[in-house]
């Protein structure tokens, strides 16, 4: 597909969260190589990069679909790497996210981030990564609207921000999602991810890039990185009818093709022309059989979403103990890690693990330590507070009068409520320990604490631990309730 592109007077950036600002590809597709390992089947990183684009039909073309659907294989998969991503949300940011985002900010450049799984957990991603301050707008692959090729969601995210196709840089890193920014004229970047750019790849993008830093490169120096000064040496040029231009280039391809740097600037410079000469003839714009047949298997994919699996939890529970079961096993999830940074020993991985675990813990133990002390002030002023307004009171409390009556037996059944635990704790030890005493000759008093400041000592200790116990109840509601949220 060919047309002209720019890096110049770019308003919008959208780019992809997926293998664009973090490593979830990567991710993705080393615990799903794990699966269909153990299902007999192996998948190659050019096979997955080709079913990206909706997570609604990503897993249907490969084998393990006849005993899971897309659903329940998205389910365990995206569940078990947010854990993963919640200890190490440093490790899943891509080299020079970061600085692109930093960068873009100080351009002035507005961000869309495009996720091809739920938006919720987009946003949960951007959070746990403090990135979620530095975007724009964020659009998700579980919207009504129609999954990538289709560029709908690419128009739309355009829409929203009030810009053209033309004043936009598209950030693409698999096939589907740079189809669908050739189809609507967008200027597009492709970012090597999976797999690196091939040669259907290169005419149809501005540039390629390694990583992040490579695209901040890209709009700094293309601007002036212009291919007139090479028309001359090469013997192109814009003036060229397309027969002509493309005989050259051909011509050149067989003069230096044992030099790979030479080689890369003559396609460059074709594609340069050659997008000059498409636009000022007016030649169609022709899109390729490549992405053709690409937008057919999508569409045969879409036609099966319905189709009926087994129950994944159901087959989770029979076959736990086999090869051929999906493993959820958090362990093995943090392992990932070492399958994605090859160059890394695993020694080095424990040690930086056991590192951070360290410090996590100390600043755990610290805040723990905190929020007891905070607790316990709060706790014992309220009780003093509450044993000043009851000795005020008093008369009133013990006076006749249904509303009296009624405080003084809520105040009864609080005091024995509270006392009742220490109460059975200390004649429970008393009657198998002689040594220790009762809790009437504890509460008896003595020269240092009366009877009613050691009941209200009991009483402090009695709230805190219905406090932490309420504290623990909610935790556990809050978790079930994000476990119920991802899936």
């Amino acid at each position: 597909m060919f047309y002209k592109q720019t890096v110049n007077n770019i308003k919008v950036v959208i780019i992809p969260l997926d293998g664009g600002l973090l490593d979830l590809n990567r991710l993705r597709f080393n615990y799903f190589k794990r699966i269909c390992k153990k299902h007999n089947y192996n998948i190659t990183k050019k096979e997955f990069e080709d079913s990206l684009g909706n997570m609604k039909t990503m897993y249907q073309q490969f084998p393990i679909s006849k005993n899971y659907s897309s659903e329940e294989i998205n389910n365990v998969i995206e569940r078990d790497l947010f854990e993963y991503a919640k200890l190490k949300p440093d490790a899943i940011k891509k080299e020079g996210t970061e600085e692109l985002l930093h960068f873009f900010n100080q351009r002035k450049i507005k961000v869309a981030v495009l996720s091809t799984h739920k938006i919720k957990s987009a946003i949960r991603y951007l959070q746990l990564t403090k990135l979620y301050n530095q975007i724009d707008f964020i659009i998700g692959g579980d919207s009504e609207l129609p999954g990538l090729p289709d560029p709908a969601v690419l128009t739309t995210t355009l829409e929203q921000l009030d810009c053209q196709p033309s004043e936009a840089m598209l950030v693409a890193n698999f096939p589907s999602l740079l189809s669908a920014g050739n189809q609507i004229l967008m200027n597009v970047i492709y970012l090597n991810d999976l797999c690196s750019a091939n040669e259907t790849v290169i005419p149809r993008v501005f540039k390629i890039a390694k990583n992040n830093f490579d695209v901040i490169n890209v709009f700094l120096f293309s601007p002036y990185d212009t291919m007139e000064i090479y028309s001359p040496l090469l013997g192109m040029s814009k003036d060229m009818d397309l027969e002509t231009l493309n005989q050259t280039y051909h011509h050149l391809l067989e003069e230096y093709k044992n030099d790979e740097q030479l080689i890369e600037l003559v396609r460059d410079t074709y594609h340069y022309f050659l997008g000059q000469i498409v636009s000022e003839d007016d030649y169609p714009i022709i899109e390729p059989s490549f992405f053709k047949e690409y937008s057919n298997n999508e569409s045969n994919k879409d036609s099966s979403i319905n189709k009926k699996n087994n129950d994944l939890s159901s087959l989770l529970k029979n076959q736990k103990n086999t090869k051929t079961s999906i493993s959820t096993d958090l362990n093995e999830v943090n392992n990932l890690i070492d399958q994605i940074n090859g160059n890394v020993s695993n020694e080095n991985i424990e040690e930086n693990k056991q590192e951070k675990l360290q410090i996590k813990k100390e600043k755990n133990i610290g805040s723990k330590f905190a929020d007891f002390g905070y607790t316990l002030i709060i706790d014992a002023l309220v009780s003093f507070i509450a044993l000043l307004l009851y000795v005020g009171f008093e008369d009133f409390i013990n006076g006749p009068g249904i509303g009296a009556s009624i405080v003084s037996k809520i105040i009864e059944l609080y005091i024995t409520i509270a006392l009742a635990p220490f109460k059975l704790i200390f004649n429970g030890l008393n009657s198998l320990i002689s040594l220790v005493p009762d809790y009437s000759t504890i509460t008896a008093g003595n020269q240092f604490l009366s009877t009613l400041a050691i009941e209200l000592l009991f009483a402090i200790i009695f709230n805190i631990i219905i406090i932490y116990i309420c504290k623990l109840v909610y935790r556990l509601i809050k978790n079930i309730g994000v476990e119920n949220e991802d899936n």
